[in-house]
């Protein structure tokens, strides 16, 4: 029995379920609506203490972090090989993943600010929005979340979080030369780490991250990446909540 704990557009429940099309498991759906606070009732937290998602079930057992759940998922099925067999290349991919964890959390800004908050305001008053920050286990969303809620998050904030990941696009492009792929001519976790968050980026206007004429390895590889069957039903998994979505075009355009 392999269930998965996730949400439509949460970048890290994007890349467990990209990772689990790759390795054609069979799972189950379990699904946690973060605009409702799902993540945030007794029966969640039992099995993530830190209210996040995605949480990976594995007969009974559960397995969380995004990065150790594609980790997991890899070693404990067979399919197709995510990690490399080259201990330099398994560096490189996990190398590759920090800095990724690191400074694609920039992001989380720029889509506080862009598309959270208003989503969460449609449904949420005020003072509700910040009695519900107060609840996050974790102390980086219990604040990242209040502060926006609060219109702390700054405009100079926000310019260095861009500037944060303009850097790793310009890391990314020297790395995928010559590419294929992060590590080489093996796909990898390490593609399937920075898969999400360019899926956001993309929504929020690629050519101003990557054309072709201003990053044209990362053009050419988020061609590649895009076209995967994995990428496209992981980033197509509809809004379970009965209530409908209002993202079909915006994740539409980033397809195309």
């Amino acid at each position: 029995m392999i269930e998965l704990y996730h949400f439509w557009s949460s970048v890290c429940s994007v890349r467990c379920r990209m990772a689990l099309e790759e390795k054609r498991v069979k799972w189950t759906s379990r699904y946690i609506d973060l605009f409702k606070f799902d993540q945030l009732k007794p029966e969640y937290l039992a099995l993530n203490p830190d209210g996040v998602v995605p949480t990976l079930v594995h007969d009974g057992a559960p397995v969380r972090e995004s990065t150790i759940i594609n980790e997991y998922i890899d070693a404990a099925f067979p399919g197709p090989a995510l990690v490399p067999g080259n201990p330099l290349k398994q560096a490189r991919m996990r190398e590759f993943i920090r800095k990724c964890e690191d400074d694609f959390d920039a992001i989380v800004k720029l889509t506080m600010v862009k598309y959270i908050l208003p989503k969460l305001r449609n449904r949420w008053s005020e003072a509700e929005l910040i009695a519900q920050a107060a609840r996050r286990p974790m102390r980086y969303y219990r604040d990242i979340h209040a502060r926006g809620v609060r219109g702390e998050i700054t405009s100079e904030e926000l310019a260095q979080a861009r500037a944060t990941i303009e850097g790793l696009l310009d890391r990314l492009e020297t790395i995928l030369d010559p590419g294929p792929w992060i590590v080489g001519d093996e796909f990898s976790l390490a593609d399937i780490a920075a898969a999400p968050y360019m899926f956001r980026l993309s929504a929020l206007g690629s050519d101003q991250f990557w054309s072709r004429e201003r990053r044209p390895h990362v053009h050419d590889w988020y061609e590649r990446l895009s076209a995967r069957p994995s990428f496209q039903t992981a980033v197509s998994w509809p809004d379970e909540s009965g209530g409908g979505y209002e993202e079909v075009g915006l994740r539409a355009k980033a397809l195309t």
